[in-house]
């Protein structure tokens, strides 16, 4: 029981190391923020810190992999057997998935990592790449392989899911996002984020009918 006290204690505190890691990541640049920073605006040792990560790069890839958790986990995996899967299922998935790629980047925080690593990019590919990676290539190609899957099973007909994944992305962020990277716009609302995925889907249904 004291175990899984302490495991709960440990994972409460990298948590927090990576919120105030996020915050200062974004306020100072990746290139201007260090270890030592972090530490201070942890209040914690470097013992501790660096128990739980490594450098500063392993504490960004695990930031950046948290945040597209949401997306991921939202895509719920259509049944594989022969009389499994239908077109409303897919349908549904996909809103779902749309809506958290949607409420994610739209989000403040995800809006200024976004522009830090744009800010970045010349400086420092590895991390903007680990970035690309880790982030919206995993949500891309979740949803590729639920597109690939439905295309087996005759819902759709997709020639190349990872080309129709990275499509539907496309149409989810739109102009809407640049917009609001460059401060030009405010975020829509959830039930104008919930209308335009709708139309999303809709509008990509339509052009990968069986």
């Amino acid at each position: 029981m004291e175990t899984e006290k302490k495991v709960s204690r440990g994972e409460k505190r990298r948590n927090e190391l990576l919120e105030i890691a996020t915050d200062t990541i974004i306020e100072l640049g990746y290139a201007n923020t260090s270890m030592d920073e972090i530490v201070r605006r942890a209040r914690a040792s470097k013992t501790t810190v660096y128990r739980h990560f490594k450098n500063k790069e392993a504490m960004l890839a695990e930031i950046v992999s948290n945040l597209s958790e949401g997306p991921v986990l939202s895509i719920k995996p259509l049944d594989s057997h022969a009389d499994g899967g239908s077109l409303q299922e897919l349908e549904e998935t996909l809103f779902v998935f749309g809506k958290a790629v949607l409420t994610l980047i739209y989000d403040d925080r995800t809006l200024g990592l976004w522009r830090m690593l744009i800010g970045e990019g010349c400086r420092a590919q590895h991390i903007t790449k680990s970035f690309f990676q880790l982030g919206p290539k995993r949500a891309s190609s979740s949803i590729a392989q639920q597109l690939q899957l439905a295309n087996e099973l005759g819902i759709i007909s997709v020639e190349h899911a990872e080309k129709a994944a990275s499509i539907f992305m496309g149409m989810l962020r739109e102009d809407t996002h640049l917009a609001l990277l460059l401060g030009v716009q405010s975020a829509p609302s959830e039930e104008e984020i919930s209308s335009h995925v709708r139309q999303c889907v809709c509008d990509f249904m339509k052009a990968h009918r069986a």
